[in-house]
């Protein structure tokens, strides 16, 4: 008897596993660390290490949205000595487990659903076919789906348990740690108590409640969310993150719009919250249960902040909880609206047709209900599985990833209308390109990728190889700072540092990027003491100093080149260590090299190198985004030694700063550039600022310059 019964429970989880084999699918497919991840890999270090839950020791700045997500991850490190990188996806497929179990227990349990069991099938494919969902699988090393399951919690807990205190205070808990993981908790947390008190209010007939049912909803909220709000003043001296700062400008309204219009064609939400609708009106019918109203609640509230806000800087991020939320609803729509069919059929066979239904009378409704599901799930996910298979194709990767008609995908222009909406798609995130938003996974991966081969190296170099007083202005704030984590950092976009995260922006709409949108005032560099600038690891002293001015060695015979303006500073610091450095070359190139342009600044060509003089300057270690960058033009001699990039052009671009390829000499200054291996037959050089030209000089590279 015990193992029929076996049998018979393994018999029911059969018809679930090509769902959970195509989720697998899916998120092995999008599996990725993203650059963001590592800010807070980077504060939970630091916590290990005693400095305290800070990116820079002795700077408390919140730079990080997630305070949960990172005790958590410096616990499991702490613990078992699994480094957050490695813990932080894996943490996320627990959560995905939890999520989708916490799904079907809501089917498994919600009283009077119709065909639970098909309900419960549907759901979980609509779920695990969502190309959205399996992204953020991974998370990309973020708490995202962390937050989904306590919100998913949070309302499968309200919705099956709002009659006992001890599912009250489950919820309570669950709404608690959704804050904890993200800040939107606390609009969630809104809706959910707004949405018991008013349906106890429907309930009761009138407008009071049980005093004892709002303390088990509302008071563990409440504690834990006023201690972490005084944590956060007492030790950061803010009520809010810093990040809020730094990425909310100001509203904007016609971004979101758009972000929300490309999600909801791409990911079928213009199916599903009608759908939803449908599951809602039915369950109100038979029970006058109105918990599917709480889900629409939910994301209808979070859709006008995201959209306020402008949207994301990822695809679809935010929107991560709403598919097991609105999976069930929709699944119980698609089955009121099937049996409104076999109603229909049955009664045309009761008017003396010719039809005949008695074999499928007792089948009716779950017939029409999978005749609804299979276009209904066709349309949600069709897009995104293709765009997955399109964009893991090798130079498939781009932030806005499109479907030509002879780039493969064809089974998915035979579908009616989706040619239509796959160009209304493309058309709203073109809309958005330029500006950060919706940006694919695939392209966060391929920079997070890269960025890890070029840095991770650093990591197993012996600590202390870096000066205390070193000071580097970064704007991509998490890789870099996590594998060279003595180095200090001050965040070009204000993430973890309060000066930038509130220097105004004046810029419209039209011309900002998201979370990208603040810089350091003017001087504010130079006032912190900006005078570093790393490079990725070198494998030789040759290959270091063409990457930086400078050069040590490290461990395993490893090179670190850097750069820095400060050329007594670098000497008193790394004097002893084996400096070397391109200085040298600089006074080679002017001594023996042709000055082939005088302008603002001298120039020089030897060997395949520029050397910029000037006889008196003061650009230091200023402002890099107002400080001038240097900018050269090379037209080769052969026209198929250019990247394919730009060929297009017709000439290379090596476009540089002072802070990373100059030098204070004296009084005066000088830049040096190394030029590429191929024949180059013209250059074009001189200086820039976002305002323009501000000098240049052009000639032609002869044998006696080559």
């Amino acid at each position: 008897m015990r193992t029929t019964g076996m049998l018979r429970r393994v018999g029911y989880a059969v018809p679930y596993l090509p769902w959970l084999a195509m989720l697998v699918w899916l998120a092995g497919d999008s599996w990725h660390l993203n650059e963001d991840a590592f800010i807070s890999f980077r504060y939970a270090r630091n916590l290990l290490e005693g400095h305290g839950l800070v990116f820079n020791p002795g700077e408390r700045v919140e730079g990080y949205t997630n305070f949960l997500w990172t005790l958590e991850l410096a616990g499991i490190w702490g613990l078992f000595g699994i480094r957050p990188e490695h813990a932080a996806p894996w943490l996320s497929v627990f959560y995905t487990i939890a999520t989708i179990a916490a799904l079907l227990w809501w089917a498994a349990r919600l009283p009077g659903l119709r065909r639970r069991g098909l309900a419960g099938w549907m759901a979980l494919g609509l779920v695990c076919s969502s190309g959205t969902f399996a992204v953020w699988t991974s998370a990309g090393g973020l708490e995202t789906r962390q937050f989904t399951f306590f919100v998913v919690a949070a309302v499968v807990g309200l919705s099956l348990h709002r009659n006992r205190r001890r599912g009250l205070l489950a919820a309570s808990l669950s709404l608690a740690l959704a804050e904890l993981t993200r800040p939107e908790g606390l609009l969630i947390a809104g809706c959910c108590i707004g949405w018991f008190m008013a349906q106890r209010a429907v309930d009761a007939g009138r407008l009071r409640w049980e005093w004892r049912e709002l303390a088990c909803l509302i008071g563990p909220f409440a504690i834990v969310v006023i201690a972490h709000f005084l944590f956060r003043y007492g030790y950061y001296g803010e009520w809010l993150p810093n990040t809020y700062y730094a990425k909310f400008v100001r509203p904007w309204w016609d971004a979101g719009v758009r972000y929300y219009a490309a999600a909801g064609l791409e990911t079928g939400l213009y199916l599903l919250l009608p759908l939803a609708t449908a599951g809602l009106w039915a369950r109100w019918r038979v029970a006058r249960d109105g918990s599917y109203g709480l889900t629409l609640l939910v994301i209808a509230l979070h859709a006008v902040h995201i959209m306020r806000v402008g949207g994301d800087s990822f695809e679809w991020r935010p929107l991560d909880f709403y598919w097991p939320l609105l999976a069930l609803p929709a699944a119980e729509g698609i089955v009121y609206l099937g049996s409104q069919g076999a109603l229909a059929l049955r009664w045309a066979s009761a008017r003396g047709t010719q039809i005949r239904l008695s074999r499928l009378e007792g089948r009716g409704i779950g017939v029409g209900a999978l005749a609804l599901f299979a276009p209904a799930l066709f349309y949600a996910s069709a897009l995104q599985v293709a765009l997955h298979i399109e964009g893991n194709k090798p130079g498939g990767a781009s932030p806005y990833i499109t479907l030509p008609e002879d780039r493969g995908a064809g089974w998915l222009w035979v579908a009616p209308g989706m040619r239509a909406l796959n160009a209304a798609r493309n058309d709203l995130l073109l809309g958005l390109e330029g500006h950060k938003i919706a940006e694919s996974h695939l392209s966060h991966r391929v920079g997070a990728n890269k960025r890890m081969a070029d840095w991770r190296t650093y990591e197993h170099a012996s600590r202390g190889a870096i000066p205390g007083d070193a000071l580097m202005a970064e704007s991509a704030m998490g890789i870099l700072p996590y594998f060279v984590p003595d180095l200090k950092f001050i965040d070009i976009h204000g993430l973890a540092d309060k000066t930038v995260a509130r220097n105004p922006v004046t810029r419209p709409n039209s011309a900002r990027s998201m979370a990208h949108d603040r810089f350091p005032p003017s001087g504010y560099l130079e006032e912190r003491g900006v005078n570093f600038e790393i490079f990725p690891p070198a494998a030789s002293e040759n290959a270091a100093l063409e990457r930086g001015l400078y050069a040590v060695p490290i461990d395993s015979g490893w090179w670190m080149p850097f750069s820095s303006p400060y050329h007594q500073w670098v000497t008193a610091r790394f004097g002893d260590r084996g400096l070397r450095l391109r200085y040298d070359k600089i006074a080679q190139v002017i001594r023996v090299g042709t000055r082939v342009g005088s302008a603002d600044w001298d120039v020089y060509m030897y060997e395949n190198t520029l050397v910029y003089r000037k006889e008196s300057c003061a650009v230091a270690a200023d402002d890099i985004y107002r400080t001038p960058w240097f900018f050269a033009h090379l037209i080769p001699v052969d026209e198929s030694d250019l990247p394919p990039p730009r060929r297009q052009h017709g000439f290379d671009n090596r476009d540089f700063n002072f802070r990373s390829n100059g030098l204070v000499i004296g009084e005066g200054c000088a830049a040096i550039r190394s030029l590429p291996d191929y024949d180059i037959a013209e250059i074009r050089t001189g200086q820039y600022t976002a305002d323009g030209e501000i000098w240049s000089v052009g000639f032609t590279v002869g044998p006696e310059l080559r």
